[in-house]
């Protein structure tokens, strides 16, 4: 199989608005929507739908699914709410998320606040059985705040004031800012803290998906240096830490002390990677300031914001989201499509790749609080603003739905209700045209919201079972920025290709980072683990010693957490258990060499890539060697047994069929299997509970595909009965039980 390869994939060519939210399980209080659904889907006055009657009447908490639609009263003729709000409903949708970007609306001038029109539309809308989600306004201040306020406005890497007119264009850091973000957020919660309608939050909108996704101004310089005093406590130590007798930069005082603007040279690796740290701490702090807010005034409602996950890395999402309800993630295909055609992509190849990357976000999106996740904001037509994605090929809405439930999420809204016919989202089309008409997509929507009720309470206990994981860590992703060593070295290329070669081979593969437990998993592919603690080698040498299989790739250990380069023979502190060190590492820019795989691996010769890593080993049994070059005869992939597990080290770079091979190796002898094999672009997913499977097998491919069944099945959404030859058509669905 074929992944694309992508170092463009962590640009996303959108500005836009919105999400969506769902409701979660937690502890007997607001975040135990599940269990007492009932009493809050009677509270905010919603039709309560078959699976949360269900839900409400069962022994055991089941999570209800929010299935709803973005909406903009602010946007639209008042004379149209009523009639919105009845089609909404009419449609079987059960909830909207207002407001986000309306502050200009809600305070037209500093300190005088006018709800009155959001109040009619809640109204409406919870008259008509449709619950709501608000949306605190920070993403885009009013003309008044930065025309009296100029100085919250965002700088850029390069050192220039952003301008007021866009959105996201805010200083993170600023007090100002923060200040009146507060004051509208807390007016909003007041106001609606008990309007039966409301039912949860969103704060802000996609953090950091701006034209500048960090802030270099004079606030986070003052904010980093006084995170920097909490850090490290002492300048000695700040200066030990990241050698900055380099280039005279030891510093006498905090004040000092830069933030990584163009200077005539590269920044100092540690000062820029803790730079990185400090940008998520500032807006997870900010978003913090309306959590604890919210907490407080509105302890009924559920809190949650929006963003777009790996390999996205501007912000730290597990700490974005750590104190917050549950995850809630934005799903665009088409612009994934868009940057693969524009890659030479087509066919299954395209479609593939497409997939693969938008399930890496939706086990992102789970992985992160190990709970079901929301999508906040779900494509259902052309999507774009100066230029537009492709429309959805006929199915491909449902599809994309259907995927998310399948990889564990517990609802989807879809953006939005109808399209804007002024701003800079015109083009940004919904389930209403331009005209109001129904879009392409509409019925398809409609079909798909009538289906997902119809799987019942025991499915929505159901789980996600994942034995593989994929480690990403955004400390490696932000030294390999600073320090890449090759061009065309990027990490989250490596974590979209390594996804991609690992998920043929699984029945479920969660995305875990450096505080997760491997314990729980059969194998673990890391790649580029370019930054290595003590402290997460540890982790990593239990698990293996455990019985685990840990399989990663060059540029291991570099780097410690400071960025300074380790002192041992590389890999450094996993020297041990990986069983062998590097004799040297090379940057590949032109004659690749070749790798000869040994028998384990098929035994077939294959191209090295941008990157090798020529192995030295000790106790490492080697599976591959360069075949061709200065190196040729030196190990190129090794594994060493290490305890009751395995520690595999493929040093070169490797081509996505080639890597698939590799991996798909060890992850066979790790146990893990898939139940139905299936062609390229189509993908299987499995949730269990007990002993009962809900298959999801999801056709991305524009024809019928055939799928050969071991036995007999039936289909959970239409009931039929399968079994042999299978034949799924274009962008189909097929949910098997057994």
């Amino acid at each position: 199989m074929h992944f694309v390869r992508s170092h463009a994939v962590h640009q996303r060519a959108r500005d836009n608005n919105g999400n969506t939210q769902g409701v979660e399980m937690a502890k007997q209080n607001r975040r135990q929507f599940v269990g007492t659904s009932a009493a809050l889907l009677g509270a905010a006055g919603m039709r309560l739908p078959l699976w949360a009657q269900l839900a409400a009447n069962g022994s055991s908490p089941v999570l209800p699914v929010l299935l709803g639609v973005d909406y903009y009263p602010d946007q639209t003729p008042e004379s149209l709410w009523e009639e919105d709000a009845r089609k909404i409903s009419e449609s079987g949708l059960t909830n909207v998320r207002i407001a986000e970007f309306a502050w200009a609306l809600m305070e037209p001038a500093e300190g005088r606040f006018d709800f009155a029109w959001l109040q009619r539309a809640v109204d409406i809308l919870h008259r008509n059985n449709i619950a709501v989600i608000l949306g605190t306004p920070s993403a885009a201040p009013p003309p008044w705040l930065t025309e009296k306020y100029p100085e919250v406005v965002e700088v850029n890497e390069k050192g220039e004031k952003l301008h007021p007119g866009g959105r996201r264009f805010t200083c993170p850091t600023n007090a100002t800012y923060r200040r009146l973000s507060l004051v509208i957020a807390t007016e909003m919660a007041n106001r609606f803290r008990a309007h039966p309608g409301v039912v949860g939050w969103q704060i802000d909108n996609e953090f950091t998906l701006g034209s500048s996704p960090r802030c270099y101004c004079n606030y986070c310089r003052a904010g980093f240096q006084a995170w920097l005093r909490t850090k490290f406590g002492t300048l000695d130590k700040v200066n030990q830490i990241w050698g900055t007798n380099f280039w005279s930069q030891h510093y006498t005082d905090w004040a000092q002390i830069p933030v990584p603007l163009p200077s005539g040279g590269d920044p100092n690796p540690g000062l820029a990677l803790d730079y990185g740290r400090y940008q998520s701490f500032a807006n997870a702090s900010s978003l913090g300031e309306q959590l604890a807010m919210l907490r407080k005034l509105c302890p009924k409602h559920f809190v949650t914001t929006n963003n777009i996950g790996v390999p996205y890395d501007q912000i730290d999402m597990r700490e974005l989201y750590a104190k917050l309800d549950f995850v809630a993630f934005d799903n665009y295909p088409g612009f994934f499509e868009m940057i693969l055609r524009e890659q030479g992509q087509s066919g299954p190849q395209l479609s593939q790749g497409i997939s693969s990357m938008i399930a890496m976000q939706h086990d992102f999106g789970r992985s992160i609080l190990r709970k079901p996740f929301l999508i906040m904001e779900e494509q259902s037509g052309k999507a774009g603003q100066r230029t537009f994605s492709p429309q959805p090929a006929k199915g491909q809405v449902r599809l994309w739905s259907y995927q998310a439930i399948a990889h564990g999420a517990m609802g989807v809204n879809y953006f939005r209700w109808d399209t804007a016919t002024f701003g800079a989202e015109e083009y940004w089309h919904g389930m209403l045209n331009h005209d109001r008409s129904k879009s392409p997509a509409f019925d398809e929507i409609l079909q798909t919201v009538k289906e997902l009720k119809s799987l019942g309470p025991e499915f929505l206990r159901s789980e996600y079972e994942a034995d593989v994981a994929v480690y990403f860590d955004y400390d490696c992703s932000w030294a390999v920025k600073i320090q890449p060593g090759h061009n065309k070295l990027t990490y989250a290329e490596q974590v979209t290709t390594w996804y991609g070669a690992a998920s043929p081979s699984h029945t479920g593969i969660d995305l875990i980072g450096p505080g997760s437990d491997l314990t729980r998993y059969k194998i673990v592919f890391a790649p580029v683990v370019y930054v290595l603690s003590e402290a997460q080698a540890e982790k990593i040498r239990q698990y293996v010693r455990g019985g685990g299989i840990f399989v990663t790739n060059f540029r291991l250990g570099v780097k410690t957490e400071s960025s300074q380069i380790i002192k041992q023979p590389l890999p450094g502190y996993l020297a041990d258990v990986m069983g062998t060190t590097l004799e040297d590492y090379v940057p590949v820019y032109a004659q690749n060499p070749h790798v000869k795989f040994g028998e384990t691996l098929g035994g077939a010769e294959v191209e090295c890539g941008i990157w090798a890593d020529i192995l030295k080993p000790s106790t490492a049994e080697v599976l591959a060697t360069y075949s061709s070059g200065q190196h040729s005869g030196k190990a190129a992939i090794t594994a060493n047994t290490f305890g009751k597990g395995k520690a595999v080290y493929v040093g070169s770079d490797l081509h996505a069929p080639d890597l698939f091979r590799v991996l798909g190796t060890f992850a066979a002898s790790a146990g893990v299997k898939r139940p139905i094999d299936v062609p390229m672009g189509v993908e299987l997913t499995v949730r269990k509970s007990g002993s009962k499977r809900w298959m999801f097998v999801l056709n991305h491919n524009g024809e019928a595909q055939t799928i050969n069944l071991p036995g007999t099945f039936k289909d959970a959404v239409g009931g039929e009965s399968h079994s042999g030859a299978t034949q799924i058509p274009a962008y189909g669905v097929l949910v098997l039980t057994t």
